[in-house]
This record gives structure tokens, C-alpha cells and sequence, in this order.
């Protein structure tokens, strides 16, 4: 009994650091998901050193390099007279295969804030620095471009 309760002490304090990534979007984000597709080195033991993302053609692309490193650019189409506020952003993940059955290992991480107002379409580019999310590279299947919106949204 003894062993047993300290397992369970010792899991809840090795677990209490870990923060899963939220698995839903909330209401006011939308967002598609790409399939990563990986860009090797020419060394002599190959190993995967960028991945690229393409959520629509000619519409929204990232990419993320083994250093952590990751930029998203992409338009986004605003739908109303009233004015809104439009943030991009990106999430990484694992699915089995690619987008599918997909657990997020990052919460959407915005590098764009844009202000629009009257049907405009808007180009938005960003990026970031995450080593922690770059030293996840061969595991990452899949990334899913967010747009978060405030205001007259439709």
C-alpha cells in the first residue's frame, strides 16, 4: 500500500508541470490544418532540418526550422463595413497520420494583429522563436493556422 501511494505522489508531482495545449479552439477562432512536410539535411546522416506548411494555395503558409524557429504568412478577408481586429497564429501537432487524430503539443501562438474594416483582405506575416517546439521537429505532423477575431466579425 505504501509503494502504491508513493507512485501516485511521485506521478502528480511529474505531471503538475506539464500544461497540456488545449484541444478545441475557442468560439471566436477558426482554423485549418495543413500536413507538414519535411525538408532533410544534405549531411551525411540526413536529418529533418525544416517543415513547411501550406494551408491553402496561395493563401496561408508556414514553416518551422529544428532551431524553433517558425514564420506564418497568409491573407485573411475581413466581411463587414464595421471595423475588427484579426490575429494570426499557429499551433503544432502530432497525428497519426498527419492531421488526423491530431494532439495538439502547443496552444495557438499569435504573431499577427491586424485592424480591418470595410471587406478589406489583408496580408499578415509573423513568426517567433519557440527551441522548445523546434526540439519537437520529427515528432510534429501537423500545424494548424488560427484566426482569432474581435469585433464586427463574420
Amino acid at each position: 500500500m505504501t509503494r502504491i501511494t508513493a507512485i501516485l505522489a511521485l506521478s502528480v508531482l511529474l505531471t503538475a508541470n506539464a500544461w497540456p495545449a488545449e484541444q478545441q479552439l475557442d468560439s471566436d477562432e477558426r482554423g485549418i490544418t495543413a500536413q507538414a512536410r519535411p525538408t532533410y539535411s544534405l549531411d551525411s546522416q540526413p536529418h529533418v532540418n525544416r517543415l513547411d506548411f501550406e494551408f491553402r494555395p496561395s493563401e496561408s503558409t508556414a514553416w518551422m526550422n529544428a532551431g524553433g524557429d517558425f514564420h506564418l504568412h497568409g491573407w485573411v478577408k475581413h466581411r463587414s463595413l464595421l471595423c475588427a481586429t484579426y490575429q494570426m497564429g499557429i499551433r503544432f501537432g502530432v497525428g497519426s497520420p498527419g492531421c488526423l487524430n491530431v494532439d495538439w503539443i502547443t496552444d495557438p501562438i499569435y504573431v499577427t494583429s491586424q485592424y480591418q474594416c470595410n471587406g478589406a483582405r489583408v496580408e499578415h506575416g509573423g513568426g517567433d522563436t519557440s527551441p522548445d517546439i523546434g526540439s519537437q521537429i520529427t515528432k510534429i505532423t501537423c500545424a494548424e493556422r488560427v484566426i482569432r477575431c474581435s469585433g464586427s466579425c463574420r
